[in-house]
């Protein structure tokens, strides 16, 4: 979008690309986790179906253990979890929305004094490098891949 404002190539910092790599980014806010909630934040990745099976398990294994949880989801898939907080961050595909909703649910999770939350990835159309960057940070780089890997930054 920058580009097409500009008329020119804009390239993304070199930290940006490789979250977990040396690069040191040119400011704090650009790599580190910022703007987060204060309970423990997890990104689950994956196909529609993985993820709702990944978030609904982790979240019964955390109700298990005391904790309260809450979880960002699509409107299309909020009716699937059994979660303490269930936030809708808009319809897959438009991540305008998913922009204008996420700060204001994550501030949600602060008021509602939750202890985890899941966070769905999800196709957040043309401002999906924009949206996850910002989950991201939240996060502090924690990522579930659904039925595979776990990264955690």
């Amino acid at each position: 979008m920058l580009s097409d404002v500009l008329g020119m190539d804009v390239e993304l910092d070199p930290a940006l690309k490789n979250p977990g790599g040396a690069i040191r980014p040119k400011a704090p806010g650009m790599k580190y986790r910022h703007y987060a909630p204060k309970a423990q934040m997890t990104i689950v990745d994956g196909t529609a179906d993985a993820v709702v099976r990944e978030i609904a398990g982790m979240t019964q294994a955390a109700r298990a253990a005391g904790e309260k949880v809450a979880v960002i989801a699509s409107d299309e898939t909020a009716g699937a979890y059994a979660a303490d907080v269930v936030l809708a961050i808009g319809r897959r595909g438009d991540g305008e929305e998913a922009a204008r909703q996420l700060y204001r649910i994550l501030r949600r999770c602060d008021e509602l004094g939750v202890d985890v939350i899941f966070a769905e990835q999800s196709d957040f159309g043309t401002l999906r490098e924009a949206v996850m960057n910002r989950m991201l940070k939240a996060a502090g780089q924690r990522i579930v891949h659904a039925g595979g890997r776990n990264t955690d930054k």
